[in-house]
Formats: structure tokens, C-alpha cells, sequence
């Protein structure tokens, strides 16, 4: 198991949310495996079924490395009175080092009220800023993972500042957005393309 979770971890480019079904949802699911065709896309459980359509099979079925997640994203699901699947999605991707990928109206309303910060992009990506983003995307999950990780620690201590905790975590994803400065030079509405998640304090009652 643990083996293959490595393997799964050191080539997968992004966690897919997405409503099966909608010929949308599945027209823009065949253009990422077409983009994707070298790196793998992955599900979470609770969206497994989707590999059953026609054409989706590379899309691999992920899995919690160890059932604490599972109730983890059950519990977090049940107290932000949110989608499950949304959660179990950012569970698996935090597990996975990974970012999300949601595909269609669903999996985009399912995520925002979930985020704790956002880029709205005012041009609209060709194949070639598609491309760009997502590997920016894939560094700033990375990049901001070890210390993320072993900040939530600090959850555990009893006179820890929650309010200040929070504060913290938002200024460097307010400095991580940064990082898609090309999506704001247009004249287009502002419309949210790039989503930033923070499930941690949600683990800690005020």
C-alpha cells in the first residue's frame, strides 16, 4: 500500500472534482487527459465511478493513506456542513501533495464556499496559459506544504492564538496569489479561476 501511494504521489499532477454525466463536465475532462497525457489525474474515492465512463479509465482511483483521513474529511464534511466529495478532494489532495482540479459548475460552487481566497482572472486562458497555470498551481501546493504542515501543529497547544493562527495563514496565501499576476492583466470581468483552502483552524474550536 505504501509503495503505491509513493508512486501515485511522485506522478500525479492534480485531484479531479467533477459532476459526471453533463457533456460539458465530459468534454472538459477529455481535453485534460489530452494535456495530462504524460502525468497522471486522479479521483477520490467517492468520485471512483467516473472511470467507468467511456474514455475515463486513466483517470486513477485514489485512496486515504491511512483511515483517519477518511473520518478526517467525514468530519470536517459533517461541521462546515459542506459536500463530502468536495472535502473528501481536499482531503486526498492535501495527502497527495496535489492541487484540485475542479471541472464544471458543481465542483466550482461545491469548492468557493469552501476557500479562503481566490484569484479572479480578467483574461481567459489558451492552451498555452491552461498549461502554465496548472504548473503553478502544482508548485504553490508544494512550495507552501512542509511549512503549512508542520505549522497545524501549533492546533494542538492549548493557549495557541487561533485568531492570530489564521491571520498568519491568510497573509501568505494573500502573498501566494501573487503568483498569477498574468491572469489580472485583462479587461475581462473578474471571474474565480485559482482557489486557496485552509481546512486546519475548521480542526480547532475558538
Amino acid at each position: 500500500m505504501l509503495s503505491r501511494y509513493a508512486a501515485l504521489v511522485k506522478n500525479l499532477r492534480g485531484v479531479v472534482l467533477a459532476e459526471a454525466g453533463k457533456p460539458e463536465v465530459d468534454t472538459a475532462l477529455q481535453w485534460l487527459l489530452k494535456r495530462f497525457k504524460y502525468r497522471d489525474l486522479g479521483l477520490p474515492p467517492s468520485m471512483a465511478e467516473l472511470r467507468k465512463r467511456k474514455g475515463f479509465r486513466r483517470l486513477l482511483k485514489l485512496f486515504h493513506p491511512s483511515e483517519e483521513l477518511r473520518k478526517m474529511a467525514e468530519a470536517f464534511a459533517s461541521n462546515l456542513s459542506a459536500s463530502l466529495q468536495a472535502v473528501e478532494a481536499l482531503v486526498i489532495a492535501s495527502a497527495y501533495v496535489s492541487p484540485i482540479i475542479a471541472v464544471g459548475s458543481w465542483a466550482a460552487e461545491a469548492l468557493s464556499k469552501l476557500a479562503v481566497g481566490k484569484v479572479e482572472a480578467r483574461v481567459k486562458p489558451d492552451s498555452r496559459g491552461w498549461k502554465l497555470h496548472f504548473r503553478i498551481a502544482d508548485y504553490t501546493v508544494l512550495d507552501a506544504y512542509e511549512k503549512s504542515v508542520a505549522e497545524a501543529g501549533e492546533l494542538w497547544k492549548p493557549k495557541l492564538d487561533l485568531e492570530a493562527f489564521k491571520r498568519r495563514r491568510a497573509e501568505r496565501i494573500r502573498r501566494e496569489t501573487k503568483r498569477y499576476w498574468r491572469l489580472l492583466e485583462g479587461e475581462e470581468a473578474g471571474e474565480p479561476l485559482i482557489l486557496f483552502f485552509d481546512l486546519a483552524p475548521s480542526s480547532r474550536k475558538p
